[in-house]
């Protein structure tokens, strides 16, 4: 039985320390608690990072097409014909005006 500090672990599987302890305590990486100190065990750490197996079929990344009768189409027109088109290179005066608004007594 060979043992890895929780940094040793966290150095083999590239994360941080913290990410180690938060996998421990969510019971997804067994543990073994040495004195005051938390040790993982080497055949625990191989069976925790299982190498990813691609899936059979692809993935259809397509989507649909956009519709009159998708609920996104209900953003469209949103926002006021009137109200400004000039947002982002306002953006400061506008936020200023608002938070004098909010301000006024």
């Amino acid at each position: 039985m060979e043992l890895l500090t929780v940094r040793e672990t966290a150095t083999l599987l590239r994360v941080s320390p913290l990410t180690v302890r938060r996998y421990i305590a969510s019971g997804r990486l067994p543990a073994i608690k040495v004195g005051r100190g938390i040790r993982i065990d080497w055949v625990s750490l191989e069976r925790f990072a299982e190498p990813v197996v691609p899936a059979a079929e692809p993935v259809d990344l397509s989507g649909k097409p956009f519709t009159f009768d998708d609920p996104l189409w209900d953003l469209v027109g949103i926002v006021d014909d009137d109200g400004p088109t000039d947002v982002s290179t306002n953006a400061d005066r506008y936020l200023a005006d608002a938070y004098a608004d909010s301000h006024d007594r």
